[in-house]
């Protein structure tokens, strides 16, 4: 082989590895960019999977904390509407043993003066066993509306017109109207060394206790 033809040979041998090295070089040049195009893409996916679950986890915190306070609310709601469904209870259960008992003392009264103007043993005898028996009938009826229940008022101003809203959630007793809370207030804190109490039986609160006021009724404990 003469020189030339060697070094024509040897610069096309020169002229192939160098398009092979460039083209070894492009492809590792592509690979990372692909590569880095991927990283970034997944990391990217991450911050948004990140950020969805704490979005997701925010909504189910704030959802949470309104379900919450929706049913605590409820809770009072029921609550105060169980007391005054029992305060009417004994209110119609009053009502219906007072009429009987003023009708049994009409007919009480009735017989005693029948009982003065008849002059006859057997008659007078017989109105007297039906005047005691009278008198039993009432006493037994007061006695069960005594046991059935008390109706609640105001332990301040001992006016019935007020009826009790400030209700004690232990004993489920009613013992202040709204117009004398600022002096049930000024009782506890001044007297009471601020426990509160129920001024129906006394039953004493500790001093975790709290009182929740609301427009028309308050609930202590």
């Amino acid at each position: 082989m003469s020189d030339e033809e060697f070094n024509t040979e040897y610069r096309s041998r020169e002229n192939d590895a160098a398009a092979n090295f460039k083209a070894q070089s492009s492809q590792h040049s592509s690979n990372d960019s692909t590569s880095s195009t991927s990283t970034k893409t997944s990391n990217k996916r991450k911050a948004m999977a990140n950020f969805d679950d704490q979005s997701i986890k925010r909504h189910k915190d704030s959802r949470n904390a309104k379900l919450d306070a929706i049913t605590t609310q409820n809770k009072k709601t029921d609550f105060v509407d169980e007391y005054l469904k029992k305060q009417q209870l004994i209110k119609s259960s009053h009502g219906k043993a007072q009429i009987r008992i003023n009708n049994l003392k009409k007919v009480l009264l009735m017989l005693k003066s029948e009982e003065s103007t008849i002059e006859n043993s057997s008659q007078n005898s017989f109105l007297g066993h039906a005047t005691t028996h009278i008198s039993k009938v009432i006493e037994s009826i007061s006695s069960e509306l005594q046991s059935s229940g008390e109706i609640d008022s105001c332990r301040v101003c001992k006016n019935e017109d007020n009826p009790p809203t400030i209700i004690s959630k232990t004993c489920g007793h009613g013992f202040c109207c709204m117009n004398c809370i600022v002096k049930y207030f000024e009782y506890v804190y001044n007297k009471n060394s601020g426990q509160f109490i129920c001024l129906k039986c006394k039953h004493q609160y500790d001093k975790n206790a709290t009182c929740q006021i609301g427009s028309r009724y308050g609930i202590i404990g």
